[in-house]
């Protein structure tokens, strides 16, 4: 299934596992002093903070472009969203795109590459049409009764392994 990357369930040495978008955000990361690791592993607090709040404001971008707003009840946690402002075509592509660099700048950040995992979580969601799925009242795909997640912890391990 997954052949590009794996052979045998291990992942392949020989494929570069970092798409050309991953190796310029590594590039702009390693410019603007942020860190980059060679091997997957949790970074510090105050990078995990950083990366935290980076996603949370490009992501707000790319909802606020939608003309989306969202209200969250602090006492239900719950979120509300309604499109009740003028969306904005250019604010939505940018923040898209400013939301997967920074997505991915996450998966640096971690030392994660990307391929192999964006692979692994595409062919799932495509495998959730299987027989049983049906659609949420707003739209989202509900995935069938036993549907099994993508095996990551599994790719991690073997990625942690390769690099000792």
């Amino acid at each position: 299934l997954l052949n590009s990357f794996y052979h045998i369930g291990k992942v392949n040495k020989q494929v570069n596992m970092k798409s050309d978008h991953q190796k310029r955000v590594e590039e702009f990361m390693r410019l603007a002093r942020q860190e980059v690791l060679n091997t997957p592993a949790i970074p510090s607090k105050e990078v995990r903070e950083l990366r935290a709040k980076l996603l949370y404001e490009e992501c707000m971008e790319a909802i606020t472009g939608l003309g989306v707003t969202v209200r969250l009840n602090h006492l239900s946690l719950e979120h509300s969203f309604a499109a009740d402002n003028e969306p904005d075509l250019v604010e939505i592509v940018d923040g898209c795109c400013d939301l997967s660099v920074v997505a991915t700048g996450t998966l640096s950040a971690c030392g994660v590459p990307d391929l192999p995992f964006l692979e692994m979580v595409d062919l799932n969601n495509l495998a959730k049409f299987g027989p049983g799925h049906s659609w949420r009242e707003d739209g989202k795909l509900i995935k069938p009764a036993g549907h099994k997640p993508p095996d990551l912890r599994s790719v991690i391990n073997q990625l942690q392994r390769r690099a000792i």
